[in-house]
């Protein structure tokens, strides 16, 4: 029987000892569904390193879904168990010959106004160990803001992408990004200064602290503090750590980061 077999098998179980009586209550198949999606999404990751040995190079997962009503995200908790998660990933990744970090860290997210069913996004961080798996859900974000003059954004999921357009397209089309906060064009002054891939911004469930990131972008990120400026180093892996009232330069477009106290 193959692992996906095996993790589908047990999946049915948890769910008929919810529902008391089988799994074909409305939403629990396509629950599974999701469940066996985010797998092969974390397990397309794995990449060859300079040996052709095969490397899974995150030590954190961050799992976006949607719950339309209370009744789906009851079935998808029941399933996106952030505990069994670890387990379930570091089997999917053996199979694919592929060793998960020791210090690998699963959160799920349930984002009030996601706009597709199921997101996963993974990164290299210095304080996954630090973050209990289990309890990765009880951690609170920090409320925050965005703002310009024309916009105020709030970060209310623990990872923010940052870009020139909503979609970021391959040359073969496929959308490989998509971007929470974005510039249409005619709204907003140097939109071409900012990258389509430009940074983003992550809640650091450790310290408390909101970071932000550069992700490679061609004119470069940079925070402005009490009159002095902070470069944001492209793909460091700690970021910078952001402070309230700080302005935020992605390229030549700016925002204002607030704590909502």
């Amino acid at each position: 029987m193959s692992l996906l077999r095996r993790i589908e098998k047990a999946m049915d179980h948890r769910l008929r000892v919810i529902f008391a009586g089988g799994s074909d209550e409305p939403g629990a198949r396509e629950a599974i569904e999701l469940y066996r999606e985010a797998l092969d999404l974390i397990a397309a990751r794995v990449t060859a390193g300079k040996r052709s040995e095969r490397l899974f190079p995150f030590n954190s997962i961050m799992i976006e879904l949607m719950a339309k009503n209370p009744e789906r995200k009851a079935v998808l908790e029941a399933l996106f168990d952030a505990g069994q998660l670890v387990s379930d990933i570091r089997a999917t990744l053996n199979e694919e010959r592929a060793t998960a970090p020791g210090d690998l860290a699963v959160m799920v997210h349930y984002p009030e106004d996601a706009s597709v069913e199921l997101r996963v996004f993974c990164e290299k961080t210095e304080q996954a160990a630090a973050i209990p798996a289990a309890a990765a859900q009880a951690i609170a974000l920090k409320a925050a803001r965005l703002c310009t003059v024309a916009l105020e954004f709030a970060l209310d999921r623990p990872i923010i992408n940052l870009g020139r357009e909503h979609e970021v397209l391959d040359v073969a089309g496929h959308v490989i990004r998509r971007n929470d906060l974005f510039f249409p064009p005619g709204e907003f002054e140097a939109i071409d200064t900012v990258s389509r891939a430009h940074a983003h911004i992550r809640f650091d469930q450790s310290s408390g602290d909101w970071r932000i990131f550069d992700d490679g972008s061609s004119l470069g990120t940079c925070l402005f503090r009490e009159g002095r400026r902070i470069d944001i180093p492209g793909h460091a892996s700690r970021g910078v750590a952001l402070r309230d009232g700080d302005e935020i330069n992605l390229g030549q477009v700016r925002l204002n980061f607030e704590l909502i106290k």
